[in-house]
C-alpha cells in the first residue's frame, strides 16, 4: 500500500511517517480503508496523552496483502465509535474511555472496564490528581515498610 495513495484519496489528512494522520472524518476514513483498501483487521485502538490533547491511534491491518496503516486522530474529548465497523473496537473504546476520558458518539456500550463506576477523573490523564488515600500503598510512609 502506498501512503501517497491514501492521501490523494483522503484530502484532509498529513503523513508522518508510518502515520496517516486524520483532521476530521475519522469514521468515514477507517470505513474506506476497510471497505477499499482492505484492511479488515483492527489489531488495537490505543490512545497517549499529549499534554494538549489525545492521541488515538488505530492499528489496520490488511491479511489480503500483510500490510498495517497507522491512523493517527487527536482529540480532546470526543470521536466517532468505529465499533460498527470493527466489533473488536468496542473493549478499546471502553478502555481508553475509562482510562483517559474520550467518549465514543456512537458507542451505545461505553462504560468504565477496571475502574469503579464512581471513580472521579481518569487515571492516565497527564492532568489527573491521585489524592485517594486508599490507594497509598506506594508512599515511602515508614508505617507502611
Amino acid at each position: 500500500m502506498n501512503f501517497e495513495e491514501i492521501k490523494n484519496i483522503i484530502r484532509e489528512c498529513e503523513l508522518d511517517g508510518h502515520k496517516v494522520c486524520v483532521k476530521t472524518n475519522l469514521y468515514e476514513v477507517i470505513k474506506l480503508l476497510k471497505e477499499t483498501f482492505g484492511f479488515t483487521m483492527l489489531k488495537s485502538i490505543t490512545a497517549v496523552d499529549l499534554g494538549g490533547g489525545i492521541e488515538l491511534l488505530y492499528d489496520l491491518y490488511s491479511t489480503e496483502d500483510d500490510e498495517s496503516v497507522i491512523i493517527s486522530f487527536k482529540t480532546q474529548q470526543e470521536a466517532e465509535s468505529v465499533s460498527d465497523i470493527f466489533d473488536s473496537a468496542k473493549a478499546d473504546e471502553n478502555e481508553i474511555y475509562d482510562m483517559f476520558g474520550i467518549k465514543f458518539t456512537g458507542n451505545e456500550d461505553l462504560k468504565r472496564l477496571y475502574m469503579p463506576e464512581n471513580w472521579e477523573g481518569f487515571p492516565l490523564r497527564k492532568d489527573y490528581v491521585q489524592d485517594d488515600t486508599r490507594l497509598a500503598w506506594n508512599d515511602n510512609d515508614s508505617n507502611n515498610a
